[in-house]
């Protein structure tokens, strides 16, 4: 008996642990009837069950947890696909050394704030009312959330990496439906754009919302994301703080790079060491991110990767680079984001060399080998079939704690 499109969703993607928690089933459904129950997929409606899904196939055909459908979206974007060189980086005009002008969101970011800078850009220039992007959870501050965001001076509330899963896409649903002549921007991680760009190709009524309103797509690299555990690990273990009592949580706060701070409701601030947080994050990961074969998706408009190429060594021993991110221009509307937030006086650039050692890239690159030599499902790669040699690094040896005294 062929399985119905859910029970299919859930044998290739979900059961072999491949689901990315982008949210995109959640978006594309056309009957509305995927959610999630924690970071899973599940059916919401007590009518329905997993035999009952089976008139379209739109949740498979959307989700990147399998396969990302990179070079399809490339050929699309840029009439080819990349070479072996370009396999960890992907096909970009310029890259460059950017931040905000603005001293808020400049103060409020994790490197710069150049992306935050492209998301107003948007809405001053591209009419773009309502912006997705990475928040905390009304009544879990500590957690993150999507956050749909309407005034560009609020985007600095939202301008920091957020290293936790949470569903995503689906909260643009809402907008689809109820505000469907809005014009979206939105921020994401590679699943995240992968997905929307899968989106965007789908002869479908989502499909052609997305490609009709999502017009600027720009994303931070991504060494992997991490499950809530593991932000939750940080504060009551690390910092000794009840979850109950956070009222608010950043990743990157202070003097460049940044500490995790955690507020708690008695008005004190509470710190821990990044490069602390790196180490117990990398032991509450799922398969699909510690497998993924993107430390960017390539697809964004622009991506954005950290102007320090190793901020945990930079959080052990003390930073000298200037506070910056290092943006890659992709697309012709991604060049047009980066002159229009120039004009307005909301962005600054420079000339940058890619060349040295990025911490985030090698931890992906040796992950990716070690799970394409394990046996082990692991969702496709950007170049069908090609697979990089190397001397493969552990990843507890990338990120070795330091020896005592060692650390600033």
């Amino acid at each position: 008996m062929t399985a119905m499109t859910f029970q299919q969703l859930e044998q290739d993607v979900l059961r072999p642990d491949l689901c990315t928690v982008c949210g995109a089933c959640q978006l594309a459904c056309p009957a509305g009837v995927i959610g999630f129950d924690g970071l899973t997929p599940v059916l919401t409606a007590d009518s329905w069950t997993a035999a009952d899904c089976g008139e379209c196939t739109d949740c498979l055909t959307v989700c990147p947890g399998a396969d990302p459908g990179t070079p399809a979206t490339e050929e699309r974007l840029f009439r080819r696909t990349r070479t072996p060189a370009e396999r960890w980086t992907g096909i970009f005009d310029e890259v460059v050394a950017g931040h905000s002008l603005d001293p808020v969101v400049f103060e409020a970011s994790a490197s710069g704030g150049s992306l935050t800078a492209l998301l107003q850009t948007a809405m001053a220039a591209f009419g773009v009312t309502v912006v997705l992007s990475m928040g905390r959870d009304a009544d879990e501050p500590w957690r993150a959330a999507p956050a749909l965001v309407r005034d560009p001076a609020a985007l600095a509330g939202t301008a920091q990496s957020t290293y936790q899963l949470a569903p995503y896409l689906g909260a643009l649903r809402p907008v689809m439906l109820h505000e469907p002549d809005a014009k979206v921007a939105m921020s994401g991680v590679a699943c995240h754009i992968q997905a929307m760009r899968k989106l965007q190709a789908m002869d479908t009524e989502a499909g052609r919302w997305a490609r009709d309103h999502v017009v600027l797509l720009v994303e931070p690299a991504c060494s992997s994301s991490t499950r809530p555990e593991g932000t939750a690990a940080v504060i009551t273990q690390r910092a000794e703080v009840p979850l109950e009592s956070v009222v608010r949580l950043r990743y990157r706060e202070g003097e460049y790079p940044g500490d995790i701070g955690i507020r708690t409701a008695d008005g004190q601030d509470h710190r821990v060491a990044f490069w602390q947080a790196v180490r117990d994050f990398a032991g509450n990961k799922t398969h699909r991110c510690l497998s993924c074969g993107d430390w960017m998706s390539g697809l964004a408009d622009v991506s954005v990767s950290d102007g320090d190429p190793n901020i945990f060594a930079a959080s052990v021993q003390g930073g000298d680079q200037d506070k910056h991110g290092r943006v890659f221009i992709r697309t012709e509307t991604g060049r047009k984001a980066m002159a229009e937030g120039f004009a307005r006086g909301l962005l600054t650039h420079r000339p940058v060399d890619l060349a040295g050692l990025n911490l985030g890239l090698e931890r992906k690159r040796n992950r990716r080998a070690s799970y394409e030599e394990s046996g082990k499902p692991v969702p496709l790669g950007p170049l069908p079939h090609y697979r990089e040699e190397l001397d493969i690094i552990p990843d507890e040896q990338l990120i070795a704690a330091p020896a005592e005294g060692e650390h600033a």
